[in-house]
């Protein structure tokens, strides 16, 4: 009995805090700009990877993700179609449900960015 508790308890918890999925929504910078947010995961077990950016078309693989108490930890590096540039980001998120909300931060060259990032899992 205490087996089949612990088994049924380990799947629950799994699958409450499995993030797998295609999450969306908006980025807003601290200048009053916003542009869409698209974030894409897959996780077996503590493995995550995915992409994100600003859509599905315009996206780039998540690195060193790690989820841990309600938080989603990772980076990107983006490249500018135009001129090719690259930007490395930093993202912190809390998980809350379907939803996340957070941070990101942006860096290439001596410029910065942060934004906040709100993401809702489409069903």
């Amino acid at each position: 009995m205490t087996q089949c508790f612990l088994t049924l308890t380990a799947f629950l918890l799994f699958s409450a805090s499995n993030l797998t999925g295609t999450w969306t929504g908006e980025m807003k910078d601290t200048e009053g700009g916003s542009a869409g947010a698209y974030l894409q995961l897959t996780q077996e077990g503590a493995r995550i990877t995915g992409s994100t950016g600003a859509s599905k078309e315009h996206s780039w693989p998540i690195k060193n993700a790690i989820y841990a108490n309600d938080h989603l930890t990772f980076t990107a590096t983006s490249t500018d179609p135009e001129s090719g540039a690259q930007s490395k980001w930093i993202f912190d998120l809390k998980v809350d449900g379907d939803r996340m909300t957070g941070t990101g931060e942006g860096s290439r060259d001596e410029h910065s960015w942060k934004l906040d990032v709100t993401l809702t899992r489409q069903k």
